[in-house]
């Protein structure tokens, strides 16, 4: 950057002023490209209004209702949903804004924090709730991470009978005696990472798999902080985010869970912050790591192919920006590079998970069936269960028994109960409307996202749960974190509504600031019509929080010059009269 260049002011921080004091200043990063490409500038705002219609809907029903997990059936995930106190709600939020600008004047302190050390500073404390709540909990593996832990501890003794149909594999009855893997072979993915961790740390517990996922959400939460550095270029906002990071528990309660959502989501927050490296410097080097991490967050969590499908749409909408903006061969050269890393992509996640498939097939001398289709999780996704609409059954399940494992023939067979459901769906309005209605609500307002029923619900080595698992699950500290969790999501959601907005107003919307949320979005879409779970949607609630915080930064900082001037005639009223 020319010295001419450094000494202009920053353009968020100058263009930020309320009651003559400025917003702290921006701190130093990579510069962004000024030229605006209009495709680009189109498309990304057009994936801004899905986004804003989505979650404006769920940040309004946030106020009206909560979606909890019954009581009286909580082992059963059954969802009720319950009627807030609006007003309440409302007052809350206020409260909270009112808070907001009470503390404007300590925003001034900013400029002379080192962000780098906070950064730090919120890794080491998720580390050390996280670690605090896995050893106070001892939560054992349950069902499908049973099945996975089951799998990798034998594999790495060399034993790889979970793989034989008919052998004594966990929970070999609830699925005919077939081996678990030939119904989700893509969880074999997630197998060997966890196999590589077991033949390093020992194969008694699945404490060191726990650990690395605490490890993970410390990652990520220093990952979004930095994205968010990238993206806004202002202290204020990086810190608005570190502070909202600092009180979003859901994740690190989750680490519990012996599963890839954790280590799939941190892979994938570091993926996309190199991403976005590569899209303000075009350094092609960013590339590498973006794509490395990526490949390894689909292997823990097949679901992040979420990711794979935002990221080639990034990157082909920055291509085109390419042939636009550049010319000659650097504009050939650059192009290339970007939709070719889009083939690239596709290959690295698709191959190799289909590499690890075909390597546990050739150890234990198994052949695999290809395992339950997408078609059977839409169909599933469309029915009615008794957890709450779209939630697990066994639709799929039994589809692909009842076929004697014909993949081809119970596919058909999903399809066509697919087309019998819409009809049915269709047909009626209202019955349509409170289905996907409650499917949304079900998920994403059901606000602790099952990150404590994840373990509560599951065994603890000898029985043995510590003093925070005890207050957590059967005392009051227990329901002041629901209450917490409520409030924090209603105003999560709404200022992540009201960033996208502010986003497109200021024109800041680009493949860069909309990269997160249109993973979000997808996430969003994808659990509308398949299956669905709200501990399925929790991975996505930390990428909302750099363009909430955003919206908290603009609100805050504000000119408000239109309400100043409206009050302003209010108060000459009186004055009027007098004459």
């Amino acid at each position: 950057m020319s010295k001419k260049n450094r000494k202009q002011p920053n353009r968020a921080a100058s263009g930020n002023i309320a009651s003559g004091k400025s917003a702290p200043s921006a701190v130093k990063t990579v510069e962004t490209e000024k030229k605006r490409c209009l495709f680009e500038y189109i498309v990304v705002n057009i994936i801004c209004l899905f986004i804003f219609m989505a979650f404006g809907y769920i940040a309004i029903m946030s106020f009206f209702q909560t979606s909890v997990i019954d009581p009286s059936n909580y082992a059963s995930e059954v969802i009720l949903y319950q009627t807030d106190i609006l007003i309440l709600n409302l007052l809350v939020t206020a409260l909270f804004f009112v808070i907001l600008f009470a503390l404007k004047p300590l925003y001034n302190l900013i400029d002379k924090v080192n962000l780098l050390y906070l950064e730090i500073g919120l890794g080491v404390y998720a580390f050390i709730i996280g670690m605090f709540w896995i050893f106070s909990v001892n939560s054992i593996p349950a069902a499908d991470s049973q099945n996975i832990f089951e799998t990798a501890t034998n594999a790495a003794q060399n034993n790889y009978y979970p793989f034989e149909n008919f052998s004594q594999f966990y929970n070999r009855d609830f699925y005919n005696g077939f081996s678990y893997f030939n119904f989700y072979p893509f969880q074999l993915g997630f197998v060997f990472i966890c196999e590589l961790v077991y033949r390093v740390f020992g194969v008694s517990s699945s404490m060191p798999v726990q650990v690395l996922n605490v490890i993970g959400v410390s990652l990520a939460y220093v990952g979004l902080a930095r994205i968010t550095r990238l993206l806004f270029k202002k202290k204020s906002i990086e810190f608005g985010a570190i502070l909202m990071l600092g009180v979003c528990f859901q994740p690190i309660l989750l680490c519990t869970f012996v599963y890839g959502n954790i280590l799939g989501m941190s892979a994938a927050i570091w993926a996309s912050l190199f991403l976005i490296k590569y899209f303000q410097t075009e350094k092609y080097v960013w590339l590498i790591p973006s794509g490395c991490l990526l490949i390894f967050s689909v292997l823990a969590k097949y679901n992040n192919m979420i990711y794979l499908v935002a990221f080639c749409i990034m990157l082909l909408i920055h291509g085109i920006k390419t042939i636009v903006q550049k010319t000659g061969k650097e504009r050939i050269i650059k192009s290339v590079i970007s939709h070719g890393m889009i083939a690239v992509l596709v290959l690295g996640c698709v191959g190799s998970i289909k590499l690890i498939i075909f390597s546990y097939e050739q150890r234990a001398n198994v052949d695999l069936e290809d395992g339950v289709s997408q078609a059977a999780y839409l169909d599933m996704g469309l029915t009615e269960s008794y957890m709450a609409p779209g939630w697990y059954t066994r639709t799929g399940l039994e589809l692909y028994l009842n076929n004697n494992l014909d993949g081809d023939t119970a596919t058909a067979q999903a399809w066509s109960d697919i087309g019998t459901k819409l009809d049915a769906l269709t047909s009626d309005p209202e019955k349509f409307l409170d289905f996907f209605s409650k499917k949304i609500l079900s998920q994403w307002n059901e606000t602790t996202f099952e990150s404590i029923w994840v373990s509560k619900v599951k065994g603890h080595t000898d029985n043995n749960i510590g003093w925070l698992g005890t207050q957590v699950y059967d005392k009051s500290f227990g329901q002041m974190l629901e209450i917490h969790f409520n409030l924090f999501m209603q105003v999560l959601y709404l200022l992540f509504a009201a960033g996208i907005y502010f986003m497109f107003i200021h024109k800041k919307s680009s493949v860069e600031t909309v990269l997160l949320p249109l993973v979000v979005l997808g996430g969003f879409a994808y659990h509308l019509l398949f299956e669905g779970k709200s501990q399925y949607v929790l991975t996505y609630i930390p990428l909302l929080i750099p363009t909430a915080a955003f919206a908290l930064d603009t609100i805050q900082f504000g000119k408000y010059e239109k309400l100043k001037e409206l009050i302003k005639k209010i108060n000459r009223i009186p004055e009027r009269g007098k004459k």
